[in-house]
């Protein structure tokens, strides 16, 4: 009998003595808990004890602070949707990094129906229902467990009672594990202000950019800010290993003030001390300067020079023009002296200015086709129809073929131009007239300084230079009209449709109307005329040059569109030929499999949809965009693999090639009307603040971030920026 009483009773004990064992352990936990809390920031708070706390799929964990606590602390995170708080979990003490997504008080008087008195000293007022706690919602962002070096996505229970941190930046740092290297966009902030003072930096790795990155935000909300910080950044925080070579291409002239200093000192103080300590404009800049012939005939009429350094003359004219006309305002040096660089393959060489405190390089650019592939040439005629596209495919292949290179582009013009007035019973090819016709196409597209420029006899001068030698290389032999009947000889074979003629000879003056594509220049050389196409500096030569002087490169399409006849269609001639020349040579280093495969190059374009619009309203337009999308995807895809990255920049991007918004794996917010934003896939947080964000504050969207993303805020220009709307 006793051992029947005292079974029951000896079972109570136990399960007493395990309750008091287990709250014992709990509680040991939780100190446990708020020692490891202490020691990464300051405790302020706990997670709620008055609900569930369930970790899931967009689910929200609530946290409470007191009063004394929420009122002492003005500038603390859970004052501030976007901030961060830390969890620490007494299970095993592992870190949890928590994001304000809401706030949320309550006067708990009110609630119990409990009403101020009525009282012209306290005026109705009764403060005692503030004395309440503040409720934070957030969502799990990451965790770090005791033991492991980098944080992982946060999906384990957390414990009501857990101690809720203000983290220190060391430990936020660790938490959010944002890349270490890389080019610097700005300080860690909330879409209303900077986190922990901003002294945690927000860096884009290298690879990032090489994995294409698409820069957003209306008018004035720092886009083209963010763009010379990022420049100037990598140019001084990267080192050897990780730095690459921008290319920009500059529609407003705003970033060849790369190496200048900045106007005003840059603030806030706090992002210019912490993200960009140490930066500063780069060492100098290359700048690509697209030469039409009308600029170098009226420089080489300016005075009568000997023919042998004629064009180097007005070449170096050309290049103190655009020092004069752009740099020398800003620089304050009326005057420099050029000393020119060429080496053999280099085209036109380029011009380095002495006497200033950084490095200008100066390239004078044109365009040849001789020498490129018919995918290069088609490259720039994205508008063609596929008859042109293929009688012109197989005119420069068969010329080809035959004589190991291809004809200017003038040639074909001409013997489109004859052929389709010849087809109109307009007279024959050999006609003196057409001749003269056609000479008065080409003659704006010829650089001369001798009589061909000057006889004032039209007739003479068609006549000198229809029969003048050119020069192409290869195993070509023969003259300009040699070249022009050969052309017109394959074109007529291939039977073509007047309409078809039309259209390739109005393609080809229109591309030709750009003023930088193959260029002629006519000389006389003893007693005998010579036309050659002026030699295009190659793009690997441009890139290889500015990798050696550490300087980047802007190819300056505000100095072309005022020069040329061929309007913005003749800067995205321009741009092609960037991208496709830039392509082909990494992709040439590529093949080679060798370890010393040259600087990877980002490009920047600025105002992107300019030259990869969205949508054609005709279908004609809609081929181009075909064609161009086509352009736009081989240099995106192969791109990344190749060391080349490209980096978009526009204020509307509806009107903006779908497959830029596909390709670019890095997005970056700035203040956006939200119409704007609708082509996006963003997270919703940043929808809601993108159309109220603050200058050069931005969201950054991309895999190089654990969370996903990130809001950040750049300093004013780190560099000269001269806008008088600041």
């Amino acid at each position: 009998m006793t051992e029947e009483k005292g079974g029951p009773e000896e079972a109570f004990l136990l399960r007493v003595k395990g309750a008091e064992d287990q709250v014992e352990k709990l509680d040991r936990m939780l100190r446990e808990a708020y020692e490891v809390a202490k020691s990464i920031g300051k405790v302020v708070g706990r997670v709620s004890r008055y609900g569930e706390v369930k970790v899931g799929e967009n689910a929200r964990i609530q946290l409470n602070i007191d009063p004394t606590t929420y009122y002492g602390e003005s500038e603390a995170p859970f004052h501030r949707v976007g901030d961060y708080l830390v969890v620490v979990d007494p299970k095993d003490r592992r870190q949890v990094l928590i994001r304000v997504t809401s706030i949320g008080r309550r006067d708990e008087l009110s609630m119990i129906g409990v009403q101020p008195p009525v009282s012209p000293i306290v005026d109705g007022l009764e403060p005692r229902g503030l004395i309440t706690d503040a409720v934070i919602e957030g969502e799990l962002v990451l965790e770090l467990r005791p033991g492991e070096g980098s944080p992982r996505p946060a999906v384990k229970s957390i414990e009501p009672q857990a101690p809720v941190v203000a983290p220190s930046p060391e430990t936020l740092r660790r938490l959010l594990d944002l890349p270490a290297e890389g080019v610097a966009l700005g300080s860690l902030a909330t879409p209303g202000g900077l986190i922990v003072g901003g002294r945690i930096p927000v860096r884009l790795p290298v690879s990032a950019l090489l994995h294409h990155v698409l820069v957003i935000g209306t008018t004035g909300s720092g886009k083209t800010t963010l763009l010379k910080n990022m420049l100037a950044s990598a140019y001084s925080q990267l080192n050897n290993h990780h730095r690459f070579v921008a290319v920009i291409i500059d529609l407003n002239e705003d970033f060849v003030q790369l190496p200048l200093p900045p106007i005003k000192e840059p603030e806030p103080r706090a992002v210019r001390e912490s993200a960009f300590a140490g930066v500063r404009p780069p060492k100098g800049v290359a700048v690509v300067i697209p030469v039409t012939a009308q600029q170098l005939s009226a420089a080489l009429r300016k005075a009568s020079r000997g023919e042998g350094g004629a064009l180097e003359s007005a070449l170096r004219d050309v290049a103190l023009d655009y020092y004069e006309e752009v740099l020398g305002p800003l620089t304050g040096v009326e005057a420099v002296e050029l000393r020119r660089h060429v080496t053999e393959g280099d085209g036109l060489g380029h011009f380095e200015a002495q006497g200033l405190g950084f490095r200008l390089l100066l390239f004078p650019y044109v365009i040849d086709t001789t020498h490129s592939s018919v995918e290069s040439l088609l490259a720039l005629l994205p508008g063609a129809t596929e008859l042109v596209r293929q009688a012109l495919t197989s005119v420069l292949n068969s010329f080809e073929g035959k004589h190991g290179v291809r004809p200017p582009l003038e040639a074909v013009m001409a013997a489109s131009f004859m052929l389709y007035m010849q087809m109109r019973g307009k007279g024959r090819s050999t006609d003196e007239r057409l001749q003269l016709m056609a000479w008065d196409l080409i003659s704006k597209h010829v650089v001369s300084s001798t009589e061909l420029a000057r006889t004032g006899n039209p007739e003479e001068s068609a006549a000198n230079f229809f029969s003048a030698e050119l020069r192409l290389g290869g195993s070509w032999s023969g003259t300009f009209e040699d070249a022009v009947e050969e052309v017109k000889d394959y074109l007529e074979s291939l039977l073509p449709h007047r309409e078809t003629m039309r259209a390739l000879f109005s393609r080809v003056a229109s591309l030709l109307d750009s003023g930088f594509v193959d260029v002629l220049y006519a000389a006389r050389r003893g007693g005998t005329w010579t036309v050659e196409v002026l030699p295009e500096t190659p793009w690997g030569s441009i890139v290889s040059v500015a990798h050696g002087a550490e300087v980047p490169v802007v190819l300056d399409l505000r100095w072309g569109m005022e020069r040329s006849q061929g309007g913005f269609q003749s800067l995205r001639v321009l741009a092609y030929r960037l991208l496709d020349m830039l392509l082909a040579w990494r992709h040439e280093l590529w093949s080679r499999r060798s370890a010393d495969s040259g600087p990877n190059v980002v490009v920047f374009i600025d105002e992107a949809h300019q030259f990869f619009p969205s949508e054609g309203r005709t279908k004609e337009e809609a081929e181009e965009v075909g064609r161009i999308s086509a352009i736009l995807s081989r240099a995106a895809r192969i791109g990344r693999s190749r060391g080349l990255g490209l980096v978009f920049s526009t204020h509307t991007p509806r009107d903006l090639n779908n497959l830029v918004i596909q390709l670019t794996n890095t997005k970056v917010i700035l203040r956006s009307e939200e119409s704007q934003l609708d082509v996006l896939s963003i997270p919703a947080q940043v929808r809601q603040f993108a159309p109220r964000l603050q200058d050069r504050y931005m969201a950054v969207i991309s895999y190089a971030f654990r969370e996903g993303y990130v809001f950040a805020v750049t300093t004013t220009p780190l560099t000269m920026h001269f806008d008088l709307s600041i």
